[in-house]
């Protein structure tokens, strides 16, 4: 199979049920690359958050770790895929990527990524505060009982 900067060409999909379909030896699989990768500029922002201000980072080395990151997201998420249909369900959750990750040998980062699930869960659910559509939003104020003891009062925001 040929491979082009914009477009990467499968293997040819053969009908094994029928060898005398000529048609079927003519179909192929096309992916377009930016369907197959990450996109590079999100790739490039995580990167500069993490390195020093002054590093230089070649292009090369820029589409390497857009195909790693790529290829890392596609392994795990092919594995949750296949327990998810496995059971019969149609949405892979935050769980089914956890246990991917376990089953694939990525222990070392279940019980971080399990708290940070935890705590945005958490946030998440705190947000949303129970509000109506249309009504304005809760705000969470600070509220200082001396003595060192805070509590967290919630108000809304047409009140402050």
């Amino acid at each position: 199979a040929e491979t082009t900067r914009d477009n990467i060409q499968l293997p040819e999909q053969t009908n094994h049920t029928n060898t005398n379909n000529s048609a079927a030896d003519d179909n192929k699989c096309t992916v377009r690359e930016q369907d197959r990768f990450m996109p590079i500029a999100n790739v490039i922002r995580i990167m500069r958050k993490i390195l020093p201000s002054h590093t230089k980072m070649s292009e090369n080395a820029k589409e390497t770790i857009q195909e790693c990151v790529s290829e890392y997201i596609s392994f795990i998420t092919g594995e949750a895929n296949e327990r998810c249909q496995r059971e019969q369900r149609k949405t892979i959750t935050a769980e089914d990527v956890l246990w991917a990750m376990s089953k694939l040998g990525f222990d070392n980062y279940i019980e971080p990524l399990t708290v940070y699930l935890h705590r945005y869960r958490e946030l998440d659910s705190g947000d949303r505060g129970g509000s109506i559509k249309g009504e304005p939003p809760l705000v969470k104020q600070v509220v200082d009982g001396g003595a060192g003891s805070v509590s967290i009062k919630s108000v809304n925001a047409e009140d402050l």
